[in-house]
């Protein structure tokens, strides 16, 4: 009965701070929604600048395929010296040349190539540019080659067929992204918030006095925050499956057994942060601070098969690794059991090991 009311005193407590219901209710509802719909890595309106010197009917067809929505002629060069100032002057991004013998190595039957003269301050969107130039031009090569001449130029057939996301929403993973990494947060910054402003307030010396004993105080700081942050994950896969025809493929019970996992495991660090800050503002940024590495190792940004030894075996300290796995296994793939037990079990053994380190550390302090 002791721990129920602490319970419903800490739920009490969070409803009465309005800053920490509106970053839990945006970080989880708004923000993977805002992710999925308004932020992406695909070209959009990409201004370019073209250098025609071949000036004939084929030079212009294909300058008539570098139209939006990906790409945006904005000017048209006829000297070579402005290249520079086009780039200089951000009057373009990049500048497309076709060279002078374009139709003839086309009538000839050859390839015929341009060129892309990129600005290169930002090299990855650069690089898609160049990407997206040169899917242009294979399309246009292969549109005007006959049949025969086709079969003739020794060119690999690769179809590609996608499994899991056959028409590549690129919504679905935004916004499953952006989720995850928001439970991770959330999980390890509420228990922190709450008793750190507990010290603040000077309230944890009348708990610590009190008959409660210090480990149903600290359950009481992650049991509420658990309920919260999955009633919230759950409330944001509905807005994705709503908003995006987003599908939930797999079990989701193992997808809140997993979840609920993660916000233990994090919880700890959560704690380990209440003994260690004396303000919530430190609080805040020790949470972000933490949360750079586990988000580094869990290979949301490096592919963890392309990273060296040593720093792949560290992959296994991050429970964001697991729960990745996990959460895409789930949700798109459908996965069962019998294939994500490896990384429930990486999970359960590191949440553990990473809970009883914050639960050890917060008895020391305040016990």
């Amino acid at each position: 009965m002791r721990l129920l009311a602490l319970i419903d005193k800490e739920l009490r407590t969070f409803l009465r701070e309005p800053a920490l219901v509106f970053v839990v209710a945006y970080s989880l509802l708004w923000a993977p929604y805002q992710a999925a719909s308004q932020f992406t890595f695909e070209l959009n309106r990409y201004p370019v600048a073209v250098y025609d010197l071949d000036q004939s009917a084929q030079s212009r067809a294909f300058v008539d395929r570098l139209r939006p929505p990906y790409l945006n002629v904005r000017r048209v060069i006829t000297r070579e010296r402005e290249i520079d100032t086009v780039l200089e002057r951000d009057e373009a991004s990049a500048v497309i040349v076709i060279p002078e013998n374009f139709s003839r190595r086309l009538a000839a039957g050859g390839a015929a190539s341009v060129q892309v003269i990129s600005d290169g301050t930002y090299t990855p969107t650069s690089q898609i540019a160049g990407a997206y130039v040169a899917g242009i031009a294979q399309q246009f090569l292969l549109a005007r080659q006959q049949p025969a001449s086709r079969r003739g130029t020794g060119l690999v057939d690769a179809r590609v067929r996608i499994r899991y996301n056959e028409a590549l929403i690129s919504e679905w993973y935004r916004g499953l992204e952006e989720l995850f990494s928001t439970i991770m947060i959330i999980a390890m910054l509420l228990p922190a918030a709450l008793m750190v402003r507990e010290k603040e307030q000077g309230t944890v010396e009348q708990l610590l006095v009190s008959p409660i004993r210090p480990w149903e105080i600290m359950a009481a700081k992650i049991l509420p925050m658990a309920l919260l942050t999955v009633l919230g994950t759950l409330g944001s896969l509905g807005i994705l499956a709503r908003a995006f025809d987003m599908p939930v493929r797999g079990s989701l019970a193992l997808f809140i057994v997993a979840t609920m996992l993660v916000v233990i495991a994090t919880g700890g660090l959560g704690l380990l942060i209440a003994t260690a800050a004396r303000t919530l503002p430190t609080a805040l940024i020790m949470a972000f601070v933490l949360h750079i590495p586990i988000s580094f190792l869990s290979g949301t940004i490096t592919p963890i098969e392309a990273m060296p030894p040593a720093q792949y075996y560290l992959t296994l300290l991050s429970p964001y690794r697991y729960y990745l796995e996990i959460g895409y296994g789930v949700v798109l793939k459908g996965a069962p059991l019998s294939v994500l037990w490896p990384d429930l079990a990486g999970l359960t053994v590191l949440g553990a090991a990473m809970f009883a380190v914050g639960a050890w550390r917060f008895l020391r302090q305040f016990g």
